[in-house]
């Protein structure tokens, strides 16, 4: 089992499509680590696991408005 995951391992790790971790980077949602200055990222699975959590509580958590309604 690899320690470091490119993109596209990440990706695959996640379910999810290369954009989708490529956009979660950029916007600083997922913890990761750019080899290389900009050249390549890497991440770790417990990072990708813990960002994955965090969409979901969110996902399952009332908004602030809903929950006054």
């Amino acid at each position: 089992m690899k320690l470091w995951l490119t993109v596209g391992d990440a990706a695959e790790y996640a379910g999810v499509c290369r954009d989708t971790i490529y956009t979660a980077c950029e916007r600083r949602e997922i913890r990761h680590v750019r080899i290389g200055g900009r050249r390549s990222i890497r991440l770790k699975r417990e990072w990708i696991d813990e960002w994955y959590e965090r969409g979901a509580r969110a996902a399952v958590q009332p908004r602030v408005d809903e929950a006054r309604a």
